[in-house]
């Protein structure tokens, strides 16, 4: 979070409050709808308590802070993408213990260490990268952020399936389930939004971002929290997503190649 927040300028933090707009389209589209569909499917499709916790945990979180720059990398529209989620970050110590209080137990969630986990896994990192910004230090930072981050995922994800690698191959029809699940709010949803926009005249760079806030949420930031509130098998949801996100964006960079595929508002 540290490293990823160095792209986001303390000017970027102050204008959010001046770009309403951005934020509340981020917002309709990563946790209504992206959040929205997610939480259906699974209260239809499975009966597990700890794998339900870790779909709620997951809805509840705001999107991936990589979305910044992929949509740089993707062509998309990178000021929108910025605002809206820097403001969903703001806005998600409030929304995410709200989320989690509303469709979990009040018995498993506390509201408190919720919060406090939130201000160590959002604030303090934000806070950080402020300081580096201050010193100066982000420019030498930025040169091997990138690969530092990409291991960082890689031993999130290698630790999520690691304990719980029995689930794999003890309960295939729960993990079938998940896996239907994360494929339709990732690949599924993604191109859902692309034909939407099509058909209201969106331009391509404002839709690659759409297509990146409705298919992306930070697992890294569900899966901490999942695993300290829930147990191991909470997390098996994260995990597969995170896969199914990674396989997506990877998909993106071919597939928005084609100039064809997202066309400009007519004049």
């Amino acid at each position: 979070m540290t490293l990823s927040t160095i792209s986001i300028t303390n000017h970027d933090l102050i204008s959010v409050e001046k770009a309403p707009r951005p934020i509340l389209i981020s917002l309709l589209v990563n946790y209504a709808i992206m959040g929205g569909i997610s939480l259906l499917l699974a209260k239809w499709l499975i009966n597990d308590p700890e794998i339900w916790a870790g779909f709620v945990t997951l809805a509840a979180m705001p999107p991936a802070i990589s979305i910044v720059p992929f949509s740089y990398m993707l062509g998309g529209n990178a000021v929108f993408s910025l605002i809206g989620t820097t403001g969903l970050y703001l806005i998600a110590l409030g929304l995410t213990p709200g989320i989690m209080l509303l469709l979990l137990d009040s018995n498993l969630v506390s509201p408190v260490k919720i919060l406090i986990t939130l201000v160590e896994l959002i604030v303090v990192p934000l806070a950080i990268s402020r300081l580096l910004l201050r010193k100066g230090l982000a420019s030498n930072i930025t040169k091997w952020r990138d690969p530092v981050i990409n291991w960082c995922i890689f031993i999130v994800v290698f630790t999520i399936i690691g304990i719980n690698r029995q689930v794999f191959f003890s309960y295939p029809s729960t993990l079938l389930k998940i896996t239907l699940i994360a494929a339709v709010t990732t690949f599924g949803l993604g191109q859902a939004i692309e034909l939407v926009t099509r058909r209201l005249h969106i331009d391509r760079a404002t839709t690659t971002s759409l297509m990146l806030m409705g298919s992306k949420k930070n697992t890294g930031l569900a899966s901490v929290i999942a695993l300290a509130f829930f147990g191991e098998r909470a997390v098996i949801p994260v995990a597969i997503t995170t896969l199914f996100s990674t396989l997506y964006t990877v998909w993106l960079g071919f597939y928005l190649k084609r100039p064809t595929r997202i066309k400009p508002p007519p004049k």
